[in-house]
Formats: C-alpha cells, sequence, structure tokens
C-alpha cells in the first residue's frame, strides 16, 4: 500500500489520480487534512497525531511506500520566509518519520529547486544555497530524510520539484495563472522589466509519471531534478499564453525590483532514468487554458 501524504494540492490532486488508476483505490491511503472520497484516507489534524494511528487503523502493515508531497508551499513570495510555515515543514516530516510502519521499505520526498543558489545552468551538482527559510525547510528535510532512512534500512528518493504547471495552480500567484486570469476578466497583463528573463516551465503529468516512475527505482541513483530544459523568456510566455486563448490583451510594463534573473536547467538525469519526453509547452498551455476557462465559467453560473 502507498501513503501519500499532500493529496489534496497541486500536485497531490493529480498524482492520487494517477496512483489510483495504476493500483486501485484500495491500495492508496491518502493522509490528509480534509476528507478525500476517492480512496481510503486519514486526517492528520495538522500533523498531532499518535505514532500509532495507521496500526489501530489497521493500515501499518499494509503500507509499504510513503510519497511524502505534503508540505507547506509559498504561494507568492512574501511567503517564502514565513517562519511558522516553514517550521512546520520539518516538524511534520519528524512526526511521520516516527510513525510505526513496520514494512515500510521507500520513502519518495518531494524537495524544491529552491534549495539551489545563484548559478548559470542548474543541475544535480550544482550548489545548494537556499536564500529562503523555505528552501532552508525543504534542504533540511532531505537530508532528515536520507539519514533516517540509512538508520532504519529504508530505500530513500528526493526528488526536487520545478516550475511546474497544469490544471489546479490557480491558488498559487505564479506566471501562468496570473496571466489566464488577468485574460479571463479582460485585465491588462503586467510585465515586469522588459520581460527577458529566463524560466522553464513542466507540465503537471510529466512531474506525475517521473514521481511513479521512482517507484520502481531499484539502485540509489542520488536526488533528481524534475525540471524542463526548454527556457523561454517570460515575454515570450505572455505572448504565447495570449495567441492560446485567442484573445487581446494590453500588457502594461512595471519597474523590475533587482536584476534579472535567468533559470536555466539541465534536465539530463531525469530523462535517464524517469521521463524521456515532455509535455511541449504549447500543448500543455492549451490544457490549462482550457481549465482555466471553464472554471471562470463555473464561477459565473
Amino acid at each position: 500500500m502507498i501513503l501519500l501524504t499532500g493529496a489534496s494540492g497541486f500536485i497531490g490532486q493529480h498524482l492520487l489520480a494517477s496512483l489510483i488508476k495504476l493500483f486501485g483505490r484500495d491500495n492508496i491511503l491518502a493522509f490528509t487534512s480534509k476528507p478525500i472520497e476517492e480512496c481510503n484516507y486519514l486526517l492528520h489534524n495538522n500533523y498531532s497525531f499518535e505514532e500509532d494511528l495507521f496500526t489501530k487503523n489497521g493500515y501499518a502493515d499494509r503500507i509499504d511506500t510513503v510519497i511524502h508531497a505534503g508540505a507547506f508551499t509559498p504561494k507568492n513570495s512574501s511567503q517564502a520566509n514565513d517562519w511558522k510555515n516553514c517550521n512546520q515543514n520539518i516538524y511534520n516530516l519528524d512526526r511521520l518519520l516516527n510513525t510505526y510502519l513496520p514494512k515500510l521499505n521507500k520513502i519518495v520526498y518531494l524537495s524544491t529547486l529552491d534549495v539551489y543558489g545563484e548559478t548559470e545552468l542548474i543541475t544535480e551538482e550544482s550548489i545548494v544555497s537556499p536564500s529562503s527559510l523555505y528552501g532552508y525547510s525543504k534542504l533540511y528535510g532531505e537530508r532528515l530524510v536520507y539519514s533516517w532512512a540509512k538508520a532504519n534500512n529504508v530505500n530513500a528518493q528526493v526528488l526536487r520539484v520545478g516550475h511546474v504547471y497544469g490544471s489546479g495552480e490557480e491558488s498559487y500567484q505564479k506566471i501562468i495563472p496570473v496571466t489566464m486570469k488577468k485574460l479571463l476578466h479582460n485585465e491588462a497583463i503586467e510585465l515586469y522589466g522588459d520581460g527577458s528573463d529566463l524560466r522553464a516551465f513542466i507540465y503537471i503529468d510529466n512531474i506525475v509519471d517521473a514521481i511513479i516512475k521512482s517507484l520502481t527505482l531499484e539502485t540509489d541513483i542520488g536526488i533528481v531534478n524534475l525540471v524542463s530544459n526548454n527556457s523561454i523568456s517570460i515575454k515570450e510566455l505572455v505572448q504565447l499564453i495570449v495567441k492560446v486563448s485567442g484573445r487581446e490583451a494590453a500588457i502594461k510594463t512595471l519597474p523590475q525590483s533587482g536584476g534579472p534573473r535567468n533559470l536555466r536547467f539541465d534536465n539530463s538525469k531525469m530523462k535517464k532514468y524517469l521521463v524521456s519526453d515532455e509535455t511541449p509547452l504549447l500543448d500543455g498551455l492549451k490544457s490549462e487554458w482550457s481549465y482555466m476557462l471553464n472554471l471562470y465559467n463555473e464561477h459565473l453560473l
């Protein structure tokens, strides 16, 4: 049985659906903050639970795999140093690792690219130097998982997730959903600076496929970045979203605080071990626009 935390989050919802489809609902247990109808679930009550919770509910001897996707993730830059929530990431992980799961043989921990410092091209070998408490909380979590796994003879896999996009990300103040919302409301799109900053976006389905593939790894391949190696400027991205929408939009240029920052990635390790093909950005944007359009129309009803 697979125990999935964060099943109600952006990545978690997509991951849960795929896990159920592959393994059946009776083989998935969601550890969640709110009830989930799709499969078995237990409420974690902000991780204030007893160590024998899974034993009391008849799951302890069935769980052999944990995917820890649950965490506080900043929805905007101002939340990246929210010390209470960032500290909660460490506390919650510690609570999970101290839970009685005698049959556990694998744990997959979803981390973040925010552990890296500024560098021209980010790879798994790049220097880690978080610039936020969120990044530090996830880096500490990585090392905690590896140390705990070694001490308890459990296989551990850390996946550092990059800039993911797709349906369900609308609660985050990220460039793609924000731009789409502006288009839906016939508002001017805000572009900071000249829009030349480079970013690389990976579609949610590719992330889910990579996580599921990591469950089958039998050897320790070390940390893997789940990222795209196809960079695009913010200005070009906005223009592409406008094209996908088929609408006209005014673009308002605002001053950029600080200098431009380009984020480029080498995803050769991900492609070697986990997923070899990426969803083309245009296809992914079309899918997300359709989702956002339906969501917007539902809100108008």
